[in-house]
């Protein structure tokens, strides 16, 4: 983690991606969530810095939307993430619009 992608973070795109990473188990990167739900744990975060703390994290190619949010008539899905610095794993089941990776994307 000396990568300056992730020394310049600031708290809040920190504690999002602490969240992310405390939910990866080996195979299941792709698959990782930030909701107010999820963060509330975590000491919560008002919608909008959520929000930003996620775009900081994609704009530093530190995460990978893997699932856009959508609501629909018979329920709503929230966003789902991957890490880049790890394969894309198969999520079965999940809808997600990127295919899993044999690598990752980035390195740190």
């Amino acid at each position: 983690m000396e990568h300056s992608d992730f020394r310049e973070l600031t708290p809040s795109a920190m504690k999002i991606l602490m969240v992310l990473g405390s939910q990866y188990n080996g195979r299941n990167n792709g698959d990782l969530s930030a909701t107010k739900t999820t963060v509330k744990s975590w000491g919560g975060m008002a919608e909008g810095t959520l929000a930003k703390a996620l775009r900081e994290l994609r704009e530093a190619n530190l995460i990978l939307c893997t699932r856009a949010s959508y609501r629909r008539r018979d329920g709503q899905k929230c966003a789902l993430y991957a890490l880049t610095w790890l394969p894309i794993d198969p999520c079965i089941g999940k809808g997600l619009e990127v295919k899993d990776t044999a690598i990752a994307k980035r390195k740190l």
